[in-house]
């Protein structure tokens, strides 16, 4: 999923939009055998702070000529050959519904990890093979997302969701399962607005081309 931007390191997370047919990467595939049970972290309103060199190379002089190309095109329009994302999203310009079908139930990386540590994909609403749905509360599957959020630590997908959290809607606390309503909340008011809906975050990311999966 490759485009002019993630050659330099900035992939923009809120353009990764996944189909839910998509293959699983082998590096970030989860053995369903031996679920990891690390216990949470104890602090429950941890900060959320997105350092500006993240995607960048941590030798000195590599990171900064990483910095120094960056800048000379952090500017240009988004050429996306390979955008996980629906169609149909720009076509009808319709609001996105809550923060748990924008970002969980369309993201086949995030509900396959969670499905690994045992949760079961009719909790978190995902379609079955024949297209039907478990009928769920999507705040209630939001929050088995919170409450497992730090086995993501360390993976492509946490790093994609925090920047989301902090840069499209400015979250600046970590998600956990304190502040999973907190999240909710200011995730689906903020859908509800005509600032996000599909065709407005087309032009506010500085998308040019789109090509749809």
């Amino acid at each position: 999923c490759s485009d002019r931007r993630r050659a330099r390191g900035d992939e923009r997370p809120h353009q990764r939009m996944h189909d839910t047919l998509a293959p699983v990467s082998p590096v970030t595939r989860l053995s369903t055998s031996a679920p990891f049970r690390r216990r949470p972290p104890m602090t429950a309103h941890a900060p959320l702070a997105l350092h500006p060199d993240r995607l960048f190379p941590p030798e000195p002089t590599q990171r900064a000529i990483a910095r120094r190309l960056y800048g000379q095109i952090a500017g240009l329009p988004i050429i996306s050959p390979h955008g996980h994302t629906d169609p149909a999203w720009f076509a009808t310009d319709a609001p996105f519904e809550n923060a748990t079908e924008l970002l969980l139930v369309p993201d086949h990386y995030v509900f396959r990890m969670l499905h690994s540590q045992g949760v079961d994909l009719d909790a978190l609403g995902i379609p079955r093979a024949d297209g039907s749905r478990a009928a769920v509360d999507p705040r209630a599957a939001w929050h088995l997302l919170a409450e497992r959020f730090y086995l993501f630590r360390g993976t492509p997908s946490a790093l994609w969701l925090d920047h989301v959290f902090f840069e499209v809607f400015g979250l600046r606390v970590r998600l956990s399962k304190a502040t999973a309503d907190l999240y909710y909340d200011s995730i689906t008011d903020a859908l509800a607005t005509p600032a996000f809906r599909p065709r407005a975050l087309f032009e506010r990311f500085g998308i040019e081309v789109i090509a749809t999966t």
